[in-house]
């Protein structure tokens, strides 16, 4: 396998440069019929970047989803113009020595010799951040990815990462990917996740620089919900339900109906609207959820509407 990246996309610091500033999930597509209408609308859209992953798909076939993502890209003759963000390593085989036998062999199933950026997919507090580093930065100098990152890592460990890297002289970090939305992850959806929306990661998030790459990034549906209230006995419940959530979700369809779009669209534009870079990932299941996504996506909201719209103080912005 060459370890040179053979694609034009690949030398993109990140996909926000592209048209559209999103990254379409490919973690529900194992199955050809459902993965091509939507992947084909959001290419007829502009949309050029695609998060994957080692593990997507795994209890169904392992490999499936990576598989069929390769095989749409093949049919459209587009392999060369993707940007791809690529993750593994997750639990239980978080250790640096998984890191290129899995990377390898996410390769072989798309069909790929490169990824734009490449991510670990969860932390292992046992192993020192900079034993990760060392082998990460190493495949940026090989050619083998063009940057990497984290993703669900806390904060103490990122930090600790991008010290390491920066006095060791080694590439640093380039991105983040934890969840993050105008509605609260209660609590983690999968084990071992981790959210990047409070204080302190905001804070830093602004200070450095470093872009973040948002999972469930317009609260996994919750906005298309036909009564907020739903969000308390339905099966989101668990991790996304409680009092703020629901009064976010019913200030979004306020501000939705008044600017036109849809309520989940407005969860997209005002993660999008954040003082750090951003760029979320969908995840769409129907070719309309894909075309609402990248109308919304071109919205940016004013400091004041995303105040209001999290916090809820004082009366909605009419802008």
């Amino acid at each position: 396998m060459s370890t040179a990246p053979s694609s034009a996309a690949a030398a993109a610091s990140r996909p926000a440069d592209g048209p559209v500033p999103v990254l379409l999930g490919t973690s529900a597509f194992g199955q050809s019929e459902r993965a091509f209408p939507v992947y084909d609308a959001y290419w007829e859209g502009g949309g050029r970047a695609f998060d994957t992953a080692w593990l997507y798909g795994h209890a169904y076939g392992p490999g499936c989803c990576e598989r069929t993502f390769g095989a749409w890209a093949k049919s459209r003759g587009v392999e060369k113009d993707l940007w791809v963000l690529a993750k593994g390593a997750h639990t239980p085989e978080c250790l640096p020595d998984r890191i290129m036998p899995q990377l390898t062999e996410s390769f072989e199933r798309m069909g790929r010799e490169d990824a734009a950026l490449y991510m670990l997919h969860r932390d292992n507090a046992a192993v020192p951040a900079g034993e990760f580093v060392t082998v990460l930065a190493d495949l940026v100098e090989r050619g083998v990815i063009g940057a990497y990152g984290m993703s669900n890592w806390p904060l103490v460990r990122v930090r600790e990462a991008v010290s390491y890297a920066r006095t060791h002289g080694l590439v640093p970090p380039a991105g983040v990917s934890n969840q993050f939305s105008l509605i609260d992850m209660v609590r983690p959806i999968y084990p071992g996740t981790v959210s990047a929306n409070d204080p302190g990661w905001r804070t830093w998030l602004a200070d450095s620089g470093m872009c973040l790459y948002p999972w469930a990034s317009q609260g996994r549906g919750a906005h298309a919900l036909a009564d907020p209230d739903e969000l308390r006995t339905g099966p989101l419940a668990e991790c996304w339900y409680s009092r703020p959530n629901t009064d976010r979700l019913r200030r979004a369809a306020l501000l939705a109906e008044h600017k036109g779009i849809s309520s989940t669209g407005i969860a997209l534009a005002w993660t999008l609207s954040q003082p750090f870079p951003v760029v979320p990932l969908i995840g769409p299941r129907q070719p309309e959820e894909v075309r609402d996504s990248l109308a919304a996506a071109t919205y940016r909201l004013t400091r004041a509407e995303r105040d209001w719209l999290e916090n809820g103080t004082g009366a909605m912005p009419q802008g």
